[in-house]
């Protein structure tokens, strides 16, 4: 091979990678925003059938406590991607997959309970507050 063969040939690689890096960026921050979108419909649903005050103290709740709710949800994530890789397993182990499924309703319940605390203490906090022009 020539030099300008070698370059040539180098140069056609480094752009496959490039662009291969680039789809594989672009997918998974599609993906992430997927899974952000959909943790925003479960919150909207969740806190939806409240005043405006209860929805905008359970939003600075939930801002406060990022973290939490964001292991919450990795931690159901997790499990889920557990239990995709159980049922493929060959030969099918069902209790593996049982175990998986639990693993997902525990994780599922966690989230739900996360949730859920978040809105007694958004109520607590709004049923405190003085009533305006008192």
């Amino acid at each position: 091979m020539t030099r300008r063969s070698l370059l040539w040939t180098a140069t056609l690689v480094l752009l496959g990678l490039s662009l291969a890096g680039n789809f594989f960026l672009l997918g998974y921050a599609a993906h992430g925003l997927r899974q952000g979108s959909a943790a925003g419909g479960l919150i909207t649903e969740i806190a939806g059938a409240y005043s405006p005050e209860v929805r905008k103290e359970f939003r600075s709740i939930r801002r406060a406590n990022r973290p939490r709710t964001l292991a919450a949800l990795r931690e159901l994530r997790m499990a889920r991607a557990n239990l995709a890789a159980a049922q493929q397993v060959s030969p099918f182990d069902e209790a593996a997959v049982k175990d998986a499924m639990a693993a997902v309703r525990t994780a599922t319940t966690n989230l739900q309970a996360t949730m859920q605390d978040y809105l007694l203490t958004a109520l607590k906090n709004v049923k405190a507050k003085p009533a305006a022009g008192s």
